[in-house]
């Protein structure tokens, strides 16, 4: 529904005579925005009335400013709804204006709306069909619904029209990454390098896919870059984490563990996270459900049937993913954020309304969110596959909306997990837990705990599944995994690296060379420095 549809909608009584009337008197008043919604709502009746086309004319771009400069505040204080409101608002005055439909992109894929973005930047494009940044944000929309091909045209198009911008070939890197084309990806971010040096974030991605010798020249072009810039500037958190890599892969432990903790350092000053306040939620999302509800609806099915993948970040979530997407007739979703954008309308009207735990119809209306989210990313198949590792908080709420749905809960050896997670820069915020080592092992005990939990109360539907059972026995653990999750059985499951879906996550390299045992033991070349690590998690009760 447009801004001006919403407005006739709230004011069916008034005539437009009287619209006008308010309109030009909030004008008057100095309130441009107000005088503009009214405006669009007497065009939206009658699209050639003559002074609503004049005077929208007149302060439409400057009630846009005005949205506009409200959404960057509401953007700032993490209120994404409001914001994405003032921007949706700004690209109805303006809709030939670029930069708010970018705008109102961005804050919807912040959100985690891809499909409504895909809208908004479609928008864009009837306006202004050869904007490079819209083509170039368009791709990295069609990438994150998995459409890559069209992603991968849409950046090829954006470099056609400017290919003086190292976006669209750093997107480009990106997606060769996923699909396990290395030698592609690094081309494309040393382009993009060349193009832009001082974008930190280029020689991250170059760094995750390649391997260094000492005198190769771009570790000696990034430790140039460190040494120029303030040492305390956050985007430097990026460089320290691909240092790290390199000096890894040459040998040299002590100067990339150094790297490795500054780059730790920046992230954890630059994150808002709070072990304390994590606990507090967990504890309520807990409360919410204190007994399992009665199924709903038992005889209904959701098409797709959905199978969630959940876990620790980094405990092998995307492995597992490729292991059950060889069975037949089952779709990859990779790591949506359907769960996540169903849940937070339910727990915002329970703590508005002050309620301890959600109804039937509740649920009703969550399991209908989840699987009108999970229909647009659907490719038809019968099951789909979310290994969005972080859902894992909201299994409850899951299991009492789905019945239908299996969860497989994946654990995986503490110290493998915790090092992993040290060592990796997330591009989420949610993950701001990784960036210090007793936050690492303070969050690992409440996913514990919150499995334990979920577990009690929902173990029909819950899969639990231990790595090392996955790498040490491998088939008959595999067939339990596929029989529990209501799946076919094909011998391809036994191979997962021969699975064709791209990977847009750091396991991108990992899950291509199949199931091997030796990978919980990389932490142990860091074992000195990791004592602190270590420490924590024996005092958590993890060792």
């Amino acid at each position: 529904m447009s801004v001006q549809t919403q407005t006739q909608a709230r004011q069916p009584h008034l005539d437009v005579r009287k619209l006008l009337a308010r309109a030009e008197g909030a004008r008057r008043a100095g309130d441009i925005t107000g005088a503009a919604r009214d405006y669009g709502t007497v065009l939206s009746r009658f699209p050639g009335n003559p002074r609503a086309r004049k005077a929208l004319a007149a302060i439409g771009p400057s009630a846009a400013s005005i949205l506009a400069d409200k959404a960057q505040q509401c953007q700032q204080a993490r209120q994404l709804d409001a914001a994405a409101q003032h921007w949706a608002e700004a690209v109805a005055l303006r809709p030939e204006h670029a930069g708010l439909g970018i705008s109102l992109c961005r804050c919807l894929l912040d959100m985690g709306r891809s499909n409504a973005a895909l809208e908004a930047v479609n928008t864009v494009l009837q306006h202004n069909p050869q904007d490079p940044v819209a083509l170039d944000t368009k791709g990295c929309i069609l990438r994150d619904l998995g459409r890559l091909d069209a992603a991968r045209d849409c950046h090829i198009a954006a470099m056609q029209h400017d290919g003086d911008r190292a976006g669209p070939l750093n997107h480009l890197g990106i997606i060769a990454q996923a699909n396990g084309d290395m030698q592609q990806a690094a081309d494309h971010f040393t382009r993009a390098i060349a193009l832009s040096p001082d974008i930190v974030s280029l020689h991250h991605n170059l760094a995750g896919c390649k391997t260094y010798t000492p005198d190769d020249p771009h570790l000696s072009q990034m430790q140039e870059i460190l040494a120029r810039r303030r040492k305390d500037d956050p985007e430097l958190a990026a460089l320290h984490f691909a240092l790290f890599k390199a000096l890894d892969d040459t040998g040299d432990t002590d100067a990339a563990f150094a790297h490795l903790l500054q780059g730790n350092q920046l992230r954890k000053a630059a994150s808002e996270f709070d072990i304390a306040q994590e606990a507090q939620r967990f504890a309520w999302y807990k409360s919410l459900l204190p007994d399992p509800p009665k199924a709903l609806a038992p005889d209904l099915i959701a098409a797709p049937r959905p199978v969630f993948v959940v876990g620790l970040p980094r405990s092998g979530t995307t492995l597992v993913e490729r292991i059950l997407s060889q069975s037949d007739d089952t779709q990859p979703a990779g790591e949506l954020s359907v769960v996540p954008n169903a849940v937070a309308p339910l727990l915002r009207r329970l703590q508005g309304e002050n309620r301890p735990a959600p109804s039937r119809d509740d649920l009703l209306e969550l399991r209908a969110r989840i699987v009108a989210g999970l229909g647009r990313h659907s490719d038809g198949s019968a099951v789909l596959i979310d290994k969005m590792p972080l859902n894992f908080r909201w299994v409850g709420l899951i299991c009492a909306a789905m019945p239908e749905a299996r969860i497989v809960s994946l654990r995986r050896a503490p110290m493998p997990v915790a090092w992993s997670l040290f060592r990796h820069m997330f591009s989420s915020p949610g993950n701001g837990f990784a960036y210090g080592m007793a936050d690492i092992a303070a969050y690992m005990l409440l996913h514990r705990d919150m499995m334990r939990f979920w577990s009690d109360r929902f173990g029909a539907q819950i899969v639990d599944l231990a790595y090392a059972d996955l790498v040490t026995d491998t088939e008959r653990t595999i067939r339990r995994l596929i029989a529990a999750c209501d799946l076919n059985w094909t011998e391809a499951c036994l191979a997962p690296q021969t699975a064709d879906a791209p990977v847009l996550t750091a396991s991108a390299g990992q899950v291509r060379r199949g199931i091997y045992r030796n990978s919980d033991q990389s932490w142990r070349k860091y074992q000195t420095q990791l004592s602190p690590l270590a420490t924590a998690l024996r005092a958590a009760g993890l060792s």
